[in-house]
């Protein structure tokens, strides 16, 4: 009966209910980490559990978007877990969905990339136990594994405008929850602020990661928002979400997340306008966004006492500099084969473990890593070709152009923390058509 219920509720109602019920379970989340564990198992089975027995490949996807969703919300909460959950069952997930799928194309290039990753485990292996070998190695690799994986999964996958909506939805819904806890920490109790990065106002959770995760929810909000065929109240919610994830992610007082998004839109504004039939429409809601960022920025920056813009108008890396020096001394003195994973920590300033992934793969995987990101770039330069050159894809290519962007700018300044980044680019190589019909032709072949 609830099932029918919610069937028959118009479609802005329903959103408004999802993104409700995942408020007020994210608060109940950081209060309780037993529920925290709770959701997190039960949300893990449920994704496999329907992975294994839907009949739409596309369905896979948004599991594994609800999943990626949820990480940042389950890392806060202290849900009792590994801390790399979310990557190993979104990767699991995409093996499971490559599994049943009828035919499979393999693109060479990002298994090339994933391989030549792979000879910098044998160091680890030789200097550590095997427990903590494990960790250093999953830690580092478990974020190339999912977006190799994602790839491979969406780059044979065709899915109707419909389902990349969901999709987007699927992940931002999660977000919700991350959102009402920083919220509350924000304005709710007694904050101190400085211009540096903002734990409490990060839900006592590590400020990158909050703040990433909120752009990238804003971006894929964005995305629903100018995908969503009904009516112009679903849109405006959407871009509210988008906006509100946008202000809380610069109030963590970690620029990563803000900048990555921004720099995003700019860089894909030209494609996402050009030759839409609804660019009007498009037009006038990112700029009814920036409107809203405007004028709620100089409150939001006379309520920390003028500590944010002065944050932001700050030109120091906070310390990546330093780090990216040090891989690049470290390469130099192991130029082949790098120091091996998770060990380039250990030449660090104070043991910090590296931000920036490409010159965490030139220092631990030495000329492999480069190689490495020399095919991954490669694959998306031609990835990017192919999405301005399709046709069918021209009312979607700045979507997927700004899928393909943000990942790379998130890996610069936050290696690969989270399962993210792969996920978004992975969704980048998605085939997506207008209608509904390939809901009907695209199934798992059992």
């Amino acid at each position: 009966m609830a099932r029918a219920w919610l069937d028959e509720m118009p479609e802005p109602r329903r959103l408004v209910l999802v993104f409700a019920l995942h408020v007020a379970l994210g608060l109940a989340m950081r209060q309780i980490w037993q529920l925290a564990t709770l959701h997190t198992f039960a949300t893990i089975l449920a994704a496999l559990a329907i992975s294994l027995s839907t009949k739409n490949p596309a369905v896979v996807l948004m599991c594994a978007c609800y999943v990626s969703g949820s990480e940042v919300l389950w890392r806060m909460s202290k849900a009792y877990t590994f801390h790399e959950t979310a990557k190993y069952a979104v990767s699991l997930l995409f093996f499971i969905g490559l599994i049943r799928l009828k035919r499979v194309r393999l693109p060479g290039h990002a298994v090339l990339y994933l391989v030549l990753l792979l000879p910098a485990a044998v160091f680890p292996f030789v200097y550590f136990p095997f427990d903590t070998f494990r960790k250093q190695v999953m830690f580092h690799l478990s974020g190339p594994i999912a977006l190799t994986l994602a790839i491979l999964y969406c780059s044979n996958l065709r899915i109707s405008a419909g389902e990349m909506w969901r999709a987007c939805v699927a992940f931002a819904a999660p977000l919700c929850g991350v959102l009402a806890v920083t919220v509350r920490s924000s304005y709710m109790q007694q904050v101190r602020f400085g211009t540096e990065s903002n734990f409490q106002t990060s839900g006592g959770f590590g400020p990158n990661q909050v703040a990433s995760s909120l752009a990238m929810g804003a971006l894929l909000a964005l995305v629903a928002s100018l995908l969503a065929r009904t009516g112009w109240k679903q849109r405006v919610m959407l871009a509210g979400l988008a906006a509100a994830f946008t202000l809380q992610s610069a109030m963590t007082f970690s620029r990563g997340g803000v900048l990555s998004l921004g720099g995003t839109l700019v860089l894909t504004a030209p494609w996402l306008l050009a030759g839409h039939r609804y660019k009007g429409r498009i037009l006038a809601g990112l700029a009814a966004v920036v409107l809203v960022l405007a004028l709620a920025f100089p409150l939001l920056n006379a309520y920390t006492g003028g500590k944010l813009a002065e944050r932001f108008q700050e030109k120091e890396m906070s310390g990546r500099e330093r780090l990216a020096s040090a891989d690049w001394a470290v390469f130099q003195e192991f130029p082949v084969f790098g120091v091996g994973v998770g060990i380039s920590r250990f030449f660090h300033p104070s043991g910090v473990t590296a931000h920036t992934e490409y010159t965490r793969a030139l220092s631990e995987h030495g000329l492999f890593g480069v190689a490495a990101y020399l095919t991954l770039f490669w694959l998306l330069f031609r990835r990017g070709v192919a999405i301005l050159e399709a046709r069918e894809l021209r009312p979607y290519r700045g979507l997927l152009l700004g899928l393909m962007v943000w990942p790379l700018a998130y890996m610069l300044v936050n290696a690969m923390r989270t399962s993210a980044p792969g996920l978004a680019v992975g969704m980048a190589f998605l085939t997506v058509l207008p209608g509904v019909a390939l809901e009907q032709k695209e199934r798992f072949a059992r």
